[in-house]
C-alpha cells in the first residue's frame, strides 16, 4: 500500500496483527462463552477451544489432576471465567503457572477489580476484564498479551544467539563488559536495529540505560542516519518528562546512546499487566506527556510516534517520560519496506498521515488524542484488519464517548480528547500543545 497524497488508489493490505494462535475460553454461560468466541473469530482468530468446566479446561490444558499422563498442551492463550460449577479461574490459573506453562491468563468476571484484587496477583493472571466488556476491549488485550508472549520468546532466542556469538568471537557486547566506563549489569531489550542494555558507570556507580545499533544495521545509512537523529535530538532536550540524554560514543564501530534508566515500564505494558489505570494516575500522565511534547514542539521538533509503548511510567514516582526518537518520514511503529508498503498496526495515526503528508504539531496532537484514549479506555480508538479500513475510521468514525466507558472520569475529558484532540480536521484540533496542557490544568482545578 503507497501512501500517495490522493489515497484513493490505495490497496487492500492486510496487517498481521497476530500469527495463527490457539486460544482456550472457559466460561459456564453458554451465552458468553458463544459470545466470546464470536469476538475472537471477527477478529481474525480461527482456532479456538471452548470448556464449560474445570474438568474439562484442565483437560485441554494437559493439567489432568491424578492422571499419569499428561498431554502436552497447545493452547497459547486462555480466557478464564472467575465462577466455574467445579473450581474457579483462579484454580486454573495457579495450576498453569506452577505447571511453568507460557500461557498468558486472562481472567473475566462481574466482580469489580477492587474486589477480588488479591486473588488476581496471588493466581498470577496476566489480565482481568469486568463483565460487560467491549468486543474491542476483549481481542485488544488478546492481542496485546500474545505480542508480548511472542517478544518474550524472540527476545530468548537472541539472547541464544548472544551467547553463541560470545563463545564464538565475542561481537556482541555482553554482560561484564566495560564500555567506555559504562558496566553492562543485564540486557533490558532487543529491537529491530538495536540492543538495549541496563548499565553502571563504573566510577559513580550511577545506573543508566545504554542503546546500541547492532552490527548488522551499522551497514544499513538509514538506520544509521536515524540512529544519529535520535541522539542529536536527545542531547538538545532537557525536561522532566523526557528521557535524559547522558552521553554517546562508538564501540566496535556502532554508535550507541546513553541514557537515564526508568525503573518502571512502558504504559502498553502497564496496561496489559496491571488493567485499569486509576483516574489520578491517568490525569498526571496526561499532563506530564503534553508537556514534554509542548517543549518537543518549542523547539520545532515532532516526535512523529506518540503512543502507549513509547512513554515509560515509574511507578514509585508516577512521573510519565516520552521516549523514543528515532524519527523518520515514517513512526516506528509502521515498517516501511523499500516498495513503500507499510505494515504494522497504524492505530495512533492521524488522517493526514495515512494519506501522505508530513508530521506536524497538529498530527502530534492527534496520535497524543489516540494514546489517551487507549490508555483511560483500554483499547484504541478504533481497530480494523486493513490498513484502508482504518484509515477509514479515522477519517470518518467517532469513537465511542470515553465517559460511557470510564464513568467515573467526568464528561469534559470526552470534550478535550475526543472532540478536540481526534478531530477529524487539523484546523478544530488545538492549536498547540500548550493549549492542551492549559485545558488540563482547568479540568484538574474543577475536579479538586
Amino acid at each position: 500500500m503507497t501512501l500517495y497524497k490522493g489515497m484513493p488508489d490505495l490497496k487492500i493490505q492486510r496487517i498481521k496483527l497476530h500469527e495463527e494462535k490457539k486460544i482456550l475460553v472457559v466460561d459456564d454461560d453458554s451465552f458468553v462463552l458463544k459470545l466470546i468466541v464470536r469476538i475472537l473469530a471477527d477478529a481474525g482468530f480461527k482456532d479456538i477451544k471452548t470448556a464449560s468446566n474445570g474438568k474439562t479446561a484442565f483437560k485441554a490444558l494437559g493439567l489432568i489432576p491424578h492422571e499419569t499422563e499428561a498431554i502436552a498442551p497447545d493452547i497459547d492463550l486462555a480466557v478464564l471465567d472467575v465462577l466455574l460449577p467445579d473450581t474457579n479461574g483462579f484454580e486454573i490459573c495457579k495450576q498453569i503457572r506452577s505447571s511453568n506453562l507460557d500461557i498468558p491468563v486472562i481472567l473475566i468476571s462481574g466482580y469489580d477489580i477492587d474486589e477480588i484484587q488479591n486473588k488476581l496477583i496471588e493466581c498470577g493472571a496476566d489480565d482481568f476484564l469486568k463483565k460487560p466488556f467491549s468486543p474491542a476491549e476483549l481481542s485488544t488485550r488478546v492481542k496485546l498479551l500474545l505480542n508480548r508472549k511472542k517478544k518474550k520468546l524472540y527476545d530468548a532466542s537472541m539472547a541464544e544467539t548472544t551467547r553463541i556469538k560470545f563463545n564464538m568471537n565475542h561481537n556482541v557486547p555482553f554482560i561484564g563488559d566495560n564500555i567506555d566506563g559504562y558496566v553492562i549489569v543485564d540486557s533490558l531489550g532487543w529491537g529491530k536495529n538495536s540492543l538495549v542494555y541496563k548499565v553502571v558507570k563504573a566510577d559513580t556507580k550511577k545506573t543508566y540505560s545504554m542503546k546500541m545499533l547492532s552490527k548488522s544495521s551499522i551497514e544499513k545509512k538509514d538506520s544509521v542516519e536515524r540512529f544519529k537523529n535520535e541522539i542529536e535530538i536527545m542531547s538538545k532536550m532537557k525536561h522532566p518528562n523526557i528521557v535524559e540524554f547522558i552521553d554517546s560514543g562508538y564501540h566496535n564501530d556502532c554508535p550507541y546512546l546513553v541514557m537515564e534508566y526508568v525503573d518502571g515500564v512502558d504504559l502498553e505494558e502497564y496496561l496489559v499487566t496491571r488493567g485499569k489505570i486509576p483516574i489520578k494516575a491517568f490525569i498526571h500522565i496526561a499532563y506530564d506527556i503534553a508537556s514534554a511534547i509542548s517543549e518537543l514542539h518549542k523547539n520545532k521538533i515532532y516526535h512523529r510516534d506518540v503512543k502507549l509503548k513509547n512513554i515509560l511510567y515509574d511507578i514509585k514516582t508516577s512521573e510519565a517520560k516520552l521516549s523514543d526518537f528515532g524519527i523518520a518520514k515514517l513512526p516506528d511503529s509502521l515498517s516501511t519496506t523499500q516498495d513503500g508498503f507499510i505494515v504494522g498496526t497504524p492505530i495512533y495515526l492521524a488522517p493526514e498521515i495515512f494519506m501522505g503528508e508530513t508530521a506536524t504539531v497538529q498530527s502530534d496532537i492527534y496520535s497524543y488524542g489516540a494514546t489517551l484514549y487507549h490508555l483511560i479506555t483500554g483499547s484504541p480508538p478504533f481497530v480494523a484488519e486493513t490498513s484502508l479500513e482504518l484509515f477509514k475510521k479515522h477519517k470518518f468514525e467517532k469513537p465511542p464517548a470515553i465517559h460511557t466507558i470510564r464513568p467515573d472520569l467526568p464528561k469534559e475529558w470526552n470534550t478535550l480528547v475526543v472532540e478536540k484532540c481526534l478531530a477529524k480536521e487539523t484546523s478544530s484540533r488545538p492549536a498547540s500543545m500548550n493549549e492542551v496542557q492549559l485545558e488540563i490544568e482547568k479540568l484538574k482545578a474543577a475536579q479538586n
